[in-house]
């Protein structure tokens, strides 16, 4: 059984195209729920930006949709710092036997929750799309959901 977001089918065969991506999966299963994962959410992004599946400048159009749709803070320094406090172990020169100086690591830990707060909030405007639209034969929560059939 085929998947379907909004009446647009993703064939078998699409999934197993897709499945040469997903090089990080522990074992099949994980792979082919990944890479259908995948198709479903390029699915909502195309129809959410209302491009073609071939259209040459998708990803340009899809990174325009984000951006206009995703209000992300930016790190301040105080939120810097109260990372930086709660994670001090992670700013620890194991050669130098010391704590690494907070300026130093300070546009490191505001590039990582900057990329956090962004990844956070794509996550849930993919569920938005996906709570407001018809997804058939996958479920993001339960991977058993899915009938794909891998030739």
């Amino acid at each position: 059984m085929p998947i379907k977001v909004n009446n647009v089918e993703i064939t078998d065969d699409d999934v197993f195209r897709e499945m040469q991506y997903q090089t990080d999966a522990p074992n099949v299963e994980t792979v082919i729920f990944n890479a259908a994962q995948a198709l479903v959410v390029q699915q909502l992004l195309l129809q959410e930006a209302q491009i073609d599946n071939n259209d040459n400048e998708q990803e340009a159009k899809i990174n325009q949709l984000l951006e206009d749709n995703l209000r992300v803070p930016t790190a301040d320094e105080v939120a810097c710092k109260r990372y930086y406090e709660n994670n001090n172990k992670k700013f620890f020169d194991k050669d130098a036997n010391q704590q690494l100086p907070f300026n130093l690591v300070q546009n490191h830990i505001k590039e990582y929750l900057q990329n956090q707060s962004t990844t956070s909030g794509i996550n849930e405007y993919i569920q938005m799309l996906a709570a407001n639209s018809e997804i058939k034969g996958f479920d993001f929560k339960d991977p058993s959901a899915m009938n794909i059939r891998i030739k």
